[in-house]
């Protein structure tokens, strides 16, 4: 009767004992309002479709979210007063690697469908790296729970039973 109280008793003083690092995710410093992916796969529909690319960024601003919509715009904005290809090369913003490239094709006269195609591969890439490194780091983060919160279950319930066996018996003994 006394058995189960007292494997609770220590499993809850073990409990009370283990102080965890407070969970935290690490926030990334990618938004996910603004995908530079599908500002690119947006783009390269649109060139395949066989629009001009002041259409395309016109299009795209118009379907895609609010951030990427502005950068387009304000490229576009831009275009208006310095032609395309320098507006492209002195974008700033989420999507500048996207429109520093699209400008250097611009200006030298390269097939932007390509242009935009490479760097939608590129991107694809580099997003499969990020995942592939976080999944490589996965066993170390998991050790820590395993270590912290298994294994000590795992030893209460093993030799828990034992010891409150020699417990009671030598308790049993003094009464």
């Amino acid at each position: 009767m006394m058995l189960p109280a007292l494997v609770a008793a220590v499993a809850v003083a073990l409990a009370g004992t283990v102080s965890l690092p407070p969970f935290r995710v690490p926030l990334r410093r990618r938004r996910d309002a603004v995908d530079v992916g599908a500002t690119a796969r947006m783009l390269l529909i649109g060139l395949s479709a066989g629009l001009s690319l002041a259409s395309v960024m016109e299009v795209a601003a118009d379907e895609l979210g609010p951030e990427p919509a502005a950068e387009l715009r304000a490229v576009l904005r831009r275009s208006r007063v310095v032609g395309l290809a320098t507006a492209l090369a002195t974008a700033d913003g989420f999507s500048r690697r996207l429109f520093h490239r699209l400008a250097r094709a611009h200006m030298t006269g390269a097939p932007t469908i390509g242009t935009i195609a490479a760097f939608i591969e590129e991107h694809r890439t580099v997003q499969r790296a990020e995942v592939l490194e976080r999944l490589r780091r996965l066993p170390v983060t998991l050790t820590v729970p395993l270590a912290l919160l298994i294994l000590p279950g795992f030893v209460l319930l093993t030799l828990g039973p034992t010891v409150a066996n020699i417990v009671q018996q030598l308790v049993g003994g003094l009464l």
